[in-house]
């Protein structure tokens, strides 16, 4: 909706508009009683927000998917779904939203059409983040050391690659792109095979983040700030790191600006690209 979303730990999605950088509406989407009960995550299917929602009470947490209409800015649908908490991305396709229930073992797909969630697929492990491009989902396993490749058409794990402590997952029709402790590794996207690994590039961590297109991949971290890499020729291409120090967050590019949050400093900072 040429907006900006930002989802705060205080239970809020924020709608930014990036022609005058300012916010234009909070919507509030968690419905828990218990103040220490918050998540993350969001998605999108190009004309609906897609959320995590943390609802209930110390009793009883639980984190489920709300749809925010664009037009409304209002909550107009909860699917009950179990979503796990650190997954940041939820991916969008094969009409699907992506997410990862439970302990992280299960992915349901959520309709978009219907808003119904699918049966559950068993992963056989605990994995963290989601990543979706062409016709696959891939997954992060962090406590296995695996990276996983889901069909959503057969609903299967049709493959499995081990990667050291794999963390946040960026994809593109190109390249699969995992963020390790100390590295980043390119796989190939058909056969999961490592092409190359940054090993001078301090991984993102879990308070840092990963976004790829494919003219370029930019990797958040809390001491280094951002990295760019040239995907076409492999090569780590720059460091933005500003005066002053910022805590980890998330990352976005737009086609003329990379949109970054600073966690605790409670700060969302644009960069222009131009």
């Amino acid at each position: 909706g040429d907006f900006i979303w930002v989802k705060t730990e205080n239970g809020h999605v924020i709608q930014i508009d990036p022609t005058t950088n300012e916010m234009v509406s909070a919507i509030k989407v968690d419905t828990t009683t218990d103040l220490d009960h918050s998540c993350q995550g969001l998605g999108t299917d190009g004309e609906n927000v897609w959320v995590c929602s943390a609802s209930g009470d110390e009793d009883s947490r639980t984190i489920d998917v709300v749809r925010i209409d664009l037009q409304t800015q209002s909550v107009v649908e909860t699917i009950k779904v179990e979503k796990n908490f650190e997954q940041f991305d939820m991916p969008f396709l094969s009409n699907q939203i992506w997410v990862l229930s439970g302990n992280g073992d299960k992915l349901i797909g959520i309709d978009v059409t219907t808003n119904q969630p699918s049966p559950a697929i068993d992963l056989g492990t605990r994995c963290f983040q989601l990543a979706g491009t062409g016709k696959a989902l891939f997954a992060t396993c962090a406590i296995d050391n695996l990276v996983l490749q889901i069909d959503p058409e057969s609903r299967e794990v049709i493959a499995r690659v081990t990667v050291k402590n794999p963390r946040n997952i960026a994809a593109t029709e190109n390249a699969i792109w995992v963020v390790q402790d100390n590295a980043i590794v390119r796989l190939d996207p058909q056969s999961l095979n490592p092409v190359l690994a940054f090993t001078n590039l301090p991984g993102a961590g879990s308070t840092g983040d990963i976004f790829a297109t494919e003219e370029a991949v930019w990797v958040r971290q809390e001491s280094g700030f951002l990295y760019r890499i040239d995907p076409a020729n492999n090569e780590l291409t720059e460091q933005i790191k500003p005066d002053q120090s910022f805590t980890g967050g998330s990352v976005l590019a737009t086609s003329d600006s990379i949109w970054t949050t600073a966690i605790d400093d409670n700060l969302l900072i644009r960069l222009s690209l131009r």
